[in-house]
């Protein structure tokens, strides 16, 4: 086993309890590096409230990683280039995150695991927001779900 740290990557899900990346790098046994990117290379840019919130959401995360004796890294830039700095400076060989479902950030996610992965970088992803993933259940002609009502009547 790599005694190399491992990389959480938080984005939206600024949570420690019930967070399966965290978990699984928790479970690992690893020094563990809280990354949070400020992804300037995204289309869209935050309104005011989304701020507010990123803002607090990070005060508290940070100061729950605290309270266990880890510390939150907040970085700015593009994430690809952001990760690749980290994994330069501290010789992580691991990185670990939760999915993303908006094409952007799936788009962006796939290329970034890819890129690490063909340098050999072990890459885990994981359902963190969502019930079911969008493509475990489809509709009977194979679609995805637009309604409520029938997506939870096929989920029970």
């Amino acid at each position: 086993m790599s005694l190399s740290p491992i990389i959480v990557w938080f984005r939206r899900d600024l949570r420690l309890a019930d967070n399966p990346a965290l978990d699984f790098a928790v479970c690992s046994g690893r020094q563990i590096i809280a990354l949070y990117v400020d992804e300037t290379d995204c289309a869209r840019s935050l309104g005011a409230a989304s701020k507010w919130w990123l803002h607090h959401s990070l005060t508290q995360l940070s100061q729950d990683l605290a309270a266990i004796g880890a510390a939150l890294t907040v970085r700015r830039g593009a994430a690809q280039n952001i990760i690749d700095e980290i994994i330069a400076q501290t010789g992580c060989d691991s990185i670990v995150w939760n999915r993303r479902y908006a094409e952007d950030g799936r788009e962006r996610d796939a290329a970034i695991k890819t890129s690490l992965k063909d340098r050999n970088v072990e890459v885990k992803s994981f359902k963190a927001n969502l019930l079911t993933e969008p493509w475990e259940r489809l509709t009977k002609t194979g679609g995805y779900y637009k309604v409520f009502t029938p997506y939870w009547r096929a989920v029970r």
